[in-house]
């Protein structure tokens, strides 16, 4: 048996064991909101995009339970660089990417967890069956898996479900109908973002506005070289008066053949700074995607493949756009909308 095969049969086991996973609630917990709440969100992935995608339900907790404090299951060792100023973060179980390699290590990390009393544990993604199973095995009064409560306002973006299966859970009236549920957000500080505008304007030595690009992506969510090669024609014809700085990947590979002025780094919060001090971020679905939308710079997500419901930036400006049906024109034209002050126009946001 081959590994995919091998991977598909542990998904389907471990799916039919935490499928019968209920939401417990003890009585004896306060959840009045000036009570100190102890809570342990477990999202055991060690992908960029995927650890961002919490940090709304993060800020959530902070607003319900003011004096929490709030212990993290993550993957790898980015989670300790992108929550490093939420300053209301206590522990972050950072497991090895590759448990088997270092399953001492894994076992010892997790076990440490599983030893700490918590008043309330949450899967950080209602479909991630190792973010219940933690749950699960955490000494938690209160566990929650997913909704009990089901209606025709529950969210399909991943940053807004858990955040509604809290709410939920401490209020199953409550109307959440037009709910402002937080953004993604990495939290420059000052200095930060100081050092990227240093950084951005030594690159191009001008005061124009800029435009960050972003041309990498996973498998099939990579547009070819040939359509960001055009692609990038276009910008460079509509937008005369802006600078393109083109984000590198870990990769250092670039589908514009490095063309554009472009900039490299390992730091994933010296990429945010800089990206912070441009006009608008322009990639595809990826991790750097969702690191655009944790800054305040409007991010515009190129999707062919993935759900933009369910991955999509939200908030601000921020939209998507399908490059299967639109083409460069319709695209630039969406661009436009978002780029110059005073346009208020946001139908780009969520139609193809």
């Amino acid at each position: 048996m081959n590994i995919k095969k091998l991977n598909s049969v542990k998904t389907r086991i471990f799916k039919f064991l935490t499928g019968s996973y209920q939401n417990t609630r003890s009585p004896k917990v306060n959840f009045d909101s000036n009570s100190s709440v102890k809570i342990l969100i477990a999202r055991p992935n060690h992908r960029l995009g995927n650890q961002l995608l919490v940090t709304p339900l993060i800020q959530e907790f902070k607003k319900r339970f003011p004096q929490c404090r709030i212990d993290l299951v993550v993957n790898g060792n980015l989670g300790l660089v992108l929550f490093s100023e939420y300053d209301y973060i206590g522990k972050i179980y950072n497991l090895p990417k590759k448990p088997f390699n270092n399953i001492l290590l894994y076992v010892n990390r997790a076990v440490s967890m599983m030893t700490t009393k918590y008043d309330i544990a949450i899967a950080g993604n209602e479909k991630s069956n190792s973010s219940k199973i933690f749950v699960k095995l955490s000494r938690s009064k209160n566990k929650i898996y997913n909704s009990d409560a089901m209606d025709a306002y529950k969210p399909r973006h991943n940053s807004k479900i858990p955040i509604y299966n809290l709410l939920k859970f401490l209020d199953p009236s409550m109307d959440l109908k037009d709910y402002e549920y937080p953004k993604l957000s990495v939290k420059l500080t000052p200095n930060e973002v100081e050092q990227g505008k240093s950084i951005v304007r030594k690159l191009f030595n001008n005061e124009n506005e800029t435009i960050c690009i972003y041309t990498y992506a996973t498998a099939k969510k990579c547009h070819a070289k040939e359509w960001w090669l055009d692609f990038y024609e276009k910008l460079k014809t509509e937008f005369k008066g802006h600078n393109i700085l083109e984000i590198l990947p870990i990769e250092n590979v670039s589908q514009i053949d490095f063309k554009s002025v472009h900039f490299y780094s390992k730091d994933l919060r010296e990429i945010a700074s800089i990206i912070e001090n441009c006009t608008i971020f322009i990639g595809a679905d990826s991790g750097i995607m969702h690191l655009s939308v944790s800054t305040n710079t409007t991010t515009i997500g190129l999707f062919n493949v993935t759900d933009p419901e369910i991955y999509g930036p939200l908030r601000n400006k921020n939209g998507w756009v399908d490059t299967n049906t639109l083409n460069f024109d319709e695209i630039i034209d969406r661009l436009k909308i978002a780029i110059y002050p005073g346009n208020t126009n946001t139908d780009y946001i969520s139609r193809a």
